[in-house]
């Protein structure tokens, strides 16, 4: 659909009129409102943003009549910052532009440099000092970088799944040399502490799991050295658990979801962390209540928990990307094929079974004796040809019970059919979308990597406490010169 705002005003300028612009808000019977805001609560600028569509000549005209309109509002109402004017959805223009994807617009408001010193105090890039052709510029971080108090643009440009460019977005500076700064000022060092941490965790784990008591019922009583210490890798393994499902179950389920690509691709790793962490409480809840069976699932949390590791890789642009490449074949290519082979197999298996006969009940008297399975189908024998599917699709299975079906022929013309559907389609369909997965990542490697970087890092700087954000906040306060009522305008700016 189109949207250009429900006002005249928002019309004239998403269809470059500037004439018609300027007679709007330079009438003398009754000037427009540039400060009004339509039924959903976007302005002018933002109606500007939302008809973007990044291409050179659009870009073009959008960006000249929003800095006329910012220019013409600083002036008509000195008192009122247009650009900071929220719509329905808490977004200002220049986070709808972070959300929307519209880099032109976005690239434009971060490094606008307004040289009328009237409305200087619009610019976000200051020039700091210039030496020949070498310059330092500082630019406003307001919006950007906020610490936790206000959602931020940056929160917005990592976080947000639909928005299809924005490791683009995250390249631009002073995005790029923020994130950069961000890395060596505080979340390197986490991020080294968090790997060791880890593995060291799972170290424990393991050993705890390898050395678990095979003789009676838990909970087992601790009465050696090594029973000591094993109960001590038990609490370190649980208080592990608890702490990972915690965090996890904060981002996964208390904070706004962006929807099911965001929670597979995005954020896989949360969801095997949180999984990782129930596993580890109903390992830690089955064995105080004494089953025997806490050992299965501790088992799975031990794989899990080593595969979880994949998450560290990001620190490195080599790993990262394979990482990347394996998450994605996974929750894409993976994930729909065995959901159509998952389909085929039962279908077959439940075909093949019917064909063959009822094995009689025990004690039934046959002439020439009762037929007994393999030569018949009983309750196990529909999971046992399940199996057998499975090793015929690699190549390993046998089927013999050919000779005990109603209808041999029938049954192999099923054999056939089905061996050419799985193993001669869908598994080279299945290497063929692998393929062309890892040509995709490997061609927009870096800018994906660096898509992952700047999660990691955001991950770590959210993981802190506000006021703690705070001392590590990228940046420094410079008086910029002066507003428009002649005070000092003082903003928290980022040099580059």
């Amino acid at each position: 659909y189109f949207y250009f705002g429900e006002l005249p005003l928002s019309l004239a300028a998403c269809t470059n009129q500037p004439d018609i612009v300027h007679y709007l808000t330079e009438n003398p019977h009754k000037k427009a409102d540039l400060r009004r805001q339509d039924s959903r609560g976007n302005t002018v600028l933002h109606a500007l943003v939302h008809i973007a569509d990044n291409t050179k000549d659009n870009t073009r005209f959008l960006t000249k009549m929003y800095d006329l309109l910012l220019i013409k509002s600083a002036k008509l109402y000195p008192d009122c910052s247009l650009e900071t004017v929220l719509n329905n959805d808490g977004m200002s223009p220049l986070m709808m532009a972070a959300k929307l994807g519209k880099i032109g617009v976005f690239q434009h408001i971060i490094r606008r440099e307004v040289k009328d010193e009237e409305v200087r105090h619009l610019s976000r890039k200051f020039k700091d000092w210039a030496y020949g052709p070498v310059y330092s510029s500082l630019y406003d971080l307001s919006s950007l970088d906020t610490c936790g108090e206000e959602p931020s643009v940056l929160e917005i440009l990592v976080y947000n799944s639909r928005n299809e460019n924005r490791h683009e977005m995250l390249a631009v500076e002073p995005i790029n040399e923020l994130l950069r700064a961000k890395w060596q000022k505080f979340a390197a060092v986490t991020f080294y502490i968090s790997v060791v941490s880890y593995l060291i965790t799972m170290i424990i784990f393991t050993l705890v799991a390898y050395y678990h008591p095979t003789q009676g019922k838990p909970p087992y009583p601790y009465t050696t050295s090594s029973d000591y210490l094993r109960m001590a890798g038990e609490i370190v393994t649980l208080t592990s658990g608890i702490f990972f499902f915690l965090t996890n179950i904060k981002e996964l389920f208390l904070k706004k979801c962006q929807g099911v690509k965001s929670l597979f691709i995005d954020g896989s790793f949360q969801l095997l962390y949180f999984i990782y962490s129930v596993l580890i409480v109903v390992t830690a809840a089955l064995y105080l209540s004494g089953i025997e069976a806490y050992v299965s699932v501790m088992v799975f949390a031990l794989v899990l928990g080593w595969m979880n590791t994949l998450y560290f890789t990001r620190g490195l642009k080599l790993t990262g990307t394979y990482s990347i490449m394996i998450q994605k074949i996974l929750f894409k290519d993976l994930f729909r094929f065995l959901l159509v082979y998952v389909l085929f197999m039962i279908g077959y298996a439940s075909a093949l079974v019917s064909l063959l006969t009822v094995c009689p009940p025990l004690g039934t008297e046959c002439d020439g004796g009762c037929p007994t399975h393999p030569n018949c189908r009983d309750p196990d024998t529909f999971s046992t040809f399940l199996l057998d599917l499975f090793k015929l699709t690699i190549g390993m299975g046998e089927l013999d019970m050919i000779h005990s079906a109603k209808y041999p022929a029938v049954f192999l013309i099923l054999l056939v059919t089905y061996i050419i559907l799985t193993f001669v389609l869908l598994l080279n369909m299945l290497i063929a979308l692998m393929g062309e997965t890892v040509g995709q990542v490997s061609k927009e490697s870096k800018k994906i990597w660096k898509l992952q970087w700047a999660t990691t890092i955001l991950d770590i700087e959210r993981s802190f406490p506000v006021c703690l954000r705070k001392s590590f906040r990228a940046g420094e306060m410079v008086t910029v010169g002066k507003n428009w009522d002649g005070t000092p305008d003082r903003r928290w700016c980022f040099r580059v």
